[in-house]
């Protein structure tokens, strides 16, 4: 089962207010997802931002694999670049890949039907990525879907 859970962020915080709010949004995906020693857990690592948002998105980003640590016994086995997610998708890694195209692939090769929802399209395709990187693919995708790190070597 993949949980997938939004914020409804504020936009211009200041930094200490960020990171508050950085820390509450931490308790609250947890009360939902409850995870388990057992749980196998990939997510999506951060993006390389600009000015002073990289800092702050690696800083939540570490503080919630923290908490999953320390407090729940639970570790992130597999970590996605988000260039890696896009690939799966659309067999397009770049900026370029836009939210449209991420759901028309949820759709056309998952089956899922998610209107806008483009953060559960993002966590489908983490959970897909999870799967293969596991050895125990959810879905049959072709080669040309899979990031070339994950084909090194291998032969069809």
């Amino acid at each position: 089962m993949t949980q997938t859970v939004k914020s409804a962020g504020k936009k211009a915080e200041p930094d200490d207010a960020f990171y508050d709010r950085m820390i509450a949004l931490n308790s609250e995906v947890l009360a939902v997802v409850q995870p388990d020693a057992d749980d196998v857990i990939a997510m999506e690592s951060t993006f390389r931002g600009s000015g002073g948002s990289e800092a702050r998105l690696h800083y939540a980003w570490h503080r919630f694999r923290e908490s999953l640590s320390r407090g729940w016994g639970c570790s992130v086995r597999y970590q996605l670049a988000p260039s890696q997610v896009k690939f799966l998708a659309t067999r397009h890694g770049g900026r370029d890949t836009k939210k449209p195209q991420m759901l028309a692939a949820a759709r056309d090769l998952l089956g899922l039907d998610l209107a806008k929802r483009d953060d559960e399209a993002d966590a489908a395709w983490i959970a897909v990525g999870a799967s293969i990187l596991a050895g125990s693919p959810v879905i049959d995708l072709p080669a040309a879907h899979m990031p070339k790190a994950w084909t090194k070597g291998k032969t069809a």
